[in-house]
């Protein structure tokens, strides 16, 4: 996702939202879209690398289908993070996702939830509830 004035032919407005996103995520991991996993959003000023990392998921839980389906959840409408999104998006930031696949075999949805545990217990994500407490992180 990209603040409102950045320009590109492969960009689509967000729903009645801040900004825009690309929506070929099919291709930006073909192998991977239609998994269980993890995923984590990073939010960067354009043109720098310092990513601040601020939130991680997982899929395949209740209504949450494959990674493509939960990240352009969020790239369309926000999801439960549509606040979040929107002040980040507001204030120049772009966010990126990358996503990492649960072992292909029966328990995905067990292993996408493990990994995204241990993530929690590791690491503060400041836009997760969960072992976290939701902050704002961004300068």
């Amino acid at each position: 996702m990209v603040p409102p004035e950045i320009v590109g032919s492969n960009l689509k407005q967000r729903r009645n939202q801040v900004g825009l996103y690309c929506s070929s995520i099919k291709n930006a991991f073909p192998n991977q879209a239609e998994h269980c996993g993890i995923y984590e959003w990073a939010a960067r000023l354009p043109g720098q690398h310092n990513n601040r990392v601020v939130y991680v998921g997982s899929t395949c839980r209740g209504k949450r289908g494959s990674l493509r389906d939960r990240i352009l959840e969020y790239c369309r409408n926000g999801s439960h993070k549509k606040d979040l999104i929107n002040d980040a998006l507001e204030r120049g930031y772009e966010l990126w996702v990358r996503v990492k696949i649960s072992a292909p075999r029966r328990n995905c949805r067990e292993d996408a939830e493990r990994m995204e545990n241990e993530l929690l217990a590791e690491y503060n994500y400041a836009w997760n509830i969960r072992n976290n407490a939701v902050r704002s992180i961004l300068p």
